[in-house]
């Protein structure tokens, strides 16, 4: 299992695909690189991939912390690329990623030859503050069970919820496998994001996609991306919910190929 170290702490990645361009993935908060099975079979075959762990995730390290910070998961995400000698790349961040991807972007523009945010945050605003601090209430007073139950309308569309109920089980116990102390220390770092005062800063080609039911990351949030990032673009998936590489697999896979040509 391929691994680097980073500040003492085990960073896991996984290293496939062809093509002449690189592409990286970075992950949702409770994600693994396992969770982007879906897309794989597209993105495989048009570009080298590089999917990592950030520090609290799958199979990197967990330190006791009280918080991992988004600017140290930038860090660890350039350590990776420079550890396999990848000069520049397409990143693609969704959710916690595209968060951790807008830090990478403003300290490392040179490393990046486009940048598309899925599903994010501009910043953690009051509402998603709140919506954090209800998770780990509910985890709580009620363990893993109840904490992922009020976690289903934020995650997921109407429609997806309607007609793969059959399948809520299954990711239900694989949203088990996340370490919840970990999950924590990650929306620690997600309360404190704020990057109204330097988007406007980036200078990297951006492209924002958010699902028209997206209530975790709202389409506010990636229409002020929209109108901060000088130059960027802006698309609606329509009927979609949060979690696209699960409810729309097929139309992310477009959106990325549409804007990195491979």
């Amino acid at each position: 299992m391929p691994r680097i170290q980073v500040n003492n702490s085990s960073i896991y990645y996984e290293w496939s695909g062809r093509g002449d361009k690189t592409l990286v993935l970075f992950n949702g908060i409770t994600m693994s690189t396992v969770a982007w099975t879906f897309m794989l079979p597209v993105l495989e075959a048009h570009y080298r991939l590089l999917r990592l762990d950030f520090l609290g995730q799958g199979e990197s390290g967990k330190p006791p912390e009280t918080i991992y910070s988004l600017a140290d998961q930038a860090e660890i995400a350039l350590a990776v690329m420079d550890e396999l000698s990848i000069e520049t790349c397409y990143l693609v961040g969704l959710s916690y990623g595209g968060m951790v991807a807008q830090h990478f972007a403003r300290r490392y523009p040179s490393r990046i030859e486009k940048l598309l945010l899925a599903s994010t945050l501009a910043w953690s605003d009051s509402v998603n503050a709140a919506m954090c601090d209800s998770w780990i209430a509910a985890h709580d007073a009620g363990g893993f069970d109840l904490g992922y139950q009020i976690s289903i309308p934020w995650l997921f569309s109407s429609h997806f919820l309607a007609s793969q109920a059959a399948i809520l089980p299954e990711l239900k116990r694989i949203a088990a496998l996340a370490d919840w102390p970990s999950v924590v220390r990650l929306l620690a770092g997600v309360k404190q994001h704020d990057a109204r005062t330097w988007l406007d800063t980036l200078q990297v080609p951006t492209h924002i996609i958010v699902g028209t039911e997206d209530r975790l990351t709202p389409r506010y949030q990636a229409e002020l991306l929209h109108e901060r990032i000088t130059g960027s673009t802006l698309a609606l998936l329509s009927g979609a919910g949060h979690v696209l590489h699960l409810e729309a697999p097929e139309a992310f896979c477009r959106a990325i190929t549409g804007f990195c040509p491979p």
